[in-house]
């Protein structure tokens, strides 16, 4: 069982109290005893006496908390009537024992004060297991959000996974052709490139988002082991203005798509390929461009929903929802077009 917040509890407890008090000085008002003021001002210690008993219930609910619900039910019947009893002895004691104007104590006096006071205990005890099953419900709630974050983290590290094994293959693949061609110049280049891909992969790890910037930095790389690889037929141009560099984008969101326009726009392909990367603002939203001039996807395949497309839409869907979505498409002329569209924030 989860305690409430003791700021919480003290104060429902103080306001109950309050409502008990002044409810217990309109009745005297209706018909009121000699010395009414003093009466009332009698009651003020009595009333706070027992808050201070409803705190000491609370320590006693923490204390067996772990005990079972049956047990604590029991508990808590006892603790109402022996915090009543006392309470009641205490108002004995304010009212008519310390300079008494109403009469000696009496048990008759004792047993007249115990119903009034015992539903105020009574309603205490209601409203303490209320704020613990809130606390429960709140502390619940928090543990589901945790677990469904962390869920979603894994998931999209699952994802980025994915995508940098392929590339380390084909990346080696590339280096040992360059070795056996006896090109070492090329071969160490590509090393060196490899090397500071995979140093931004393992350096951005933990975030899901990173700067456009090392977004496209982290490309670079990417397309110079490829652009290694195919030689001329391969080139790449940027058009990205210096406004969003400074923006949040998934990590490594771009390098599936980059990778599509390798792999199927170069397939077959004779000729020479050109990439083109761009950034805009656009509607209140930040665009990604992917676009190729190579060879079209089949006409059954648009829009082309890809291995590397579905992980891509789904890593935006992770990590936005509705808020961000792909669109892909074949290029007019030849070639394919992927459009990220993120939220502009």
């Amino acid at each position: 069982m989860n305690m409430p917040r003791f700021s919480t509890l003290l104060l429902a407890t103080i306001l109950l109290w309050t409502l008990g008090y002044v409810l217990w000085v309109t009745n005297f008002l209706v018909v009121p005893p000699p010395s009414a003021l003093n009466h009332a001002l009698r009651g003020i210690p009595v009333f706070a006496f027992g808050t201070v008993l409803c705190f000491a219930i609370g320590r006693i609910f923490a204390w067996v908390q772990d005990r079972g619900t049956v047990f604590l039910v029991a508990v808590a019947i006892v603790a109402v009537i022996v915090a009543t009893f006392a309470l009641a002895l205490f108002f004995e004691l304010v009212m008519h024992v310390i300079a008494p104007r109403w009469g000696g104590p009496t048990w008759g006096n004792v047993l007249d004060q115990m119903p009034m006071m015992s539903w105020l205990f009574v309603t205490w005890v209601l409203l303490h297991f209320a704020l613990v099953a809130d606390a429960e419900r709140r502390d619940r709630e928090v543990r589901l959000a945790q677990a469904a974050a962390a869920a979603i983290d894994a998931r999209h590290r699952l994802l980025v996974q994915q995508i940098n094994p392929h590339f380390l293959f084909n990346a080696l693949n590339t280096v040992y052709a360059l070795v056996l061609d006896g090109d070492d110049a090329r071969a160490q280049r590509c090393l060196l490139a490899l090397s500071a891909f995979m140093r931004d992969s393992i350096d951005r790890a933990a975030p899901r988002k990173v700067p456009l910037s090392k977004e496209l930095a982290s490309i670079r790389h990417y397309l110079e082991i490829e652009q290694i690889r195919f030689g001329d037929r391969l080139r790449l141009d940027e058009s990205v203005p210096s406004g969003p560099l400074d923006w949040s984008v998934p990590a490594l969101i771009l390098q599936p798509l980059v990778e599509n326009c390798i792999k199927h726009g170069l397939s077959g392909y004779p000729g020479t390929m050109t990439i083109w990367l761009s950034a805009k603002l656009e509607q209140g939203e930040l665009v990604l461009g992917v676009e190729n001039d190579g060879c079209s996807p089949p006409e059954q395949d648009v829009p082309v929903s890809g291995v590397g497309l579905n992980n891509v839409r789904e890593r935006l869907h992770l990590l936005y929802g509705d808020s961000a979505r792909l669109i892909a498409h074949a290029r007019s002329g030849g070639g394919f077009i992927a459009r990220v569209r993120l939220p502009a924030s």
